[in-house]
């Protein structure tokens, strides 16, 4: 493990749940349907509460907790939603980037500290729910596909 590299990863999970809140925020203005803002509100609430959760891991590292990150390609997702007819093809669109972050937090949590383990996998988890829930609607497959999402939240939303 590279001791340098560790803390900047650590900061890079966190950034990650303030750009998933930020895209989630954005789809919801978005919605087409009351289904897609629910979905879109789950994200958007499991984002949150991962960044909240994620916020004494970085304090232990002496990362900044400001919230201050480039927007990176929201607005390209936020367009490729736009484009799409429904949640099932938007699904299939994003669903490629989703894999890279479940990829790049499995290497996280391969190299992170033993004491460091428990949240590494917890953001394995959180990452492998939201691709479960994108590759069942792309899928066509919408019953219970934000049941993984759900399970992951200690405040769900109340379904519509």
């Amino acid at each position: 493990m590279n001791a340098v590299a560790y803390p900047a990863w650590v900061r890079e999970l966190y950034e990650s749940e303030i750009f998933g809140e930020k895209l989630a925020l954005e789809l919801i203005k978005l919605a087409k349907s009351k289904r897609d803002e629910y979905h879109f509100g789950t994200l958007l609430q499991l984002e949150t509460e991962t960044k909240a959760r994620l916020r004494p891991f970085l304090a232990k590292y002496g990362i900044s907790l400001s919230e201050n990150i480039e927007p990176g390609d929201i607005e390209s997702i936020v367009s490729a939603y736009q484009a799409t007819h429904n949640l099932q093809e938007f699904s299939a669109v994003i669903k490629p980037a989703v894999e890279a972050f479940l990829s790049r937090f499995e290497e996280i949590a391969r190299i992170c500290p033993e004491e460091d383990r428990d949240v590494a996998e917890s953001m394995v988890r959180h990452e492998s729910a939201i691709l479960k829930w994108l590759a069942m609607e792309s899928e066509g497959q919408s019953e219970g596909s934000l049941d993984e999402m759900i399970v992951e939240l200690r405040y769900p939303l109340p379904k519509p």
